[in-house]
């Protein structure tokens, strides 16, 4: 079995299994400080096996169109697409508490489990609504063509 961790996975400060293989993209080593705690974990985890791969560009790519065809995409860092990517380029399961990288994991049938967390119990699609007049919009925009008020994200019914 191969898992895929995210930054949240690290910063748990649980215990990971070795006994297993264990991989991160490069944008996890840049989300934890260097020389900080964090960093000085992750390269001890490094030293006993845990390996740093960058997942293909056409996963990566891949992974945003389905971000924005489900509205997770505003809600995802370039690192959160790093970890799904890498996840379907291995065939592995990731392990992270953030709730859109599972939203996300489950929408693409990648499997997933929480560190600290039991996971997501549904499944979301996103959409975007005017605070101000209520408009609805399919895809998000800087601000409400009607009222010129804020876009918010909003789960579909």
């Amino acid at each position: 079995m191969s898992y895929v961790l995210d930054t949240s996975a690290i910063l748990s400060g649980k215990n990971l299994p070795f006994t297993v293989d264990l991989y991160i993209p490069p944008g996890v080593l840049d989300e934890i400080k260097k020389g900080g705690r964090w960093y000085r974990k992750v390269k001890m985890m490094m030293a006993a096996g845990l390996k740093v791969v960058s997942p293909p560009g056409a996963l990566v790519e891949a992974v945003e169109r389905k971000a924005k065809s489900t509205g997770d995409y505003l809600r995802l860092s370039d690192t959160d697409v790093e970890v799904i990517a890498l996840a379907l380029h291995l065939d592995a399961e990731i392990l992270t508490d953030d709730y859109s990288i599972q939203n996300m994991a489950k929408n693409m049938g990648i499997r997933y489990g929480g560190i600290s967390q039991m996971g997501i119990r549904e499944e979301y699609t996103w959409t975007y609504r005017c605070r101000k007049c209520g408009r609805w919009y399919r895809e998000s925009v800087e601000e409400c063509d009607t009222c010129g008020g804020e876009i918010r994200t909003t789960k579909c019914f």
